[in-house]
């Protein structure tokens, strides 16, 4: 998907070009799992088993959820939460998200 098609906030599309021009776009995918929401987005890794969502809504920062692939279940929501962090600025978001996609 190409972040410049995005229908979202324009923080968010700057937060993805900034993690592109940083990380390289093809080292994780973006997913939009949450079309409807202007100021939400979320990233994988290339295998899709690890997943980071995160949110620009106000002026607070970051909010961020990770989440993992399940590996049994209800496959119909295939992941599970790893943890939640609150208004996150840009310098962890960038750790965060370099940690949990493994990068």
């Amino acid at each position: 998907m190409n972040y410049e098609e995005l229908n979202k906030d324009e923080k968010i599309i700057s937060t993805i070009k900034h993690l592109i021009d940083k990380f390289e776009i093809g080292n994780f995918k973006i997913k939009d799992y949450w079309d409807g929401d202007l100021c939400a987005i979320g990233l994988t890794d290339n295998e899709e088993k690890y997943l980071i969502y995160f949110s620009t809504y106000g002026d607070n920062g970051f909010f961020v959820s990770l989440e993992n692939l399940k590996l049994e279940g209800d496959l119909d929501f295939p992941y599970e939460p790893a943890g939640d962090f609150n208004n996150v600025n840009l310098e962890d978001l960038e750790k965060i998200f370099i940690r949990h996609l493994r990068l």
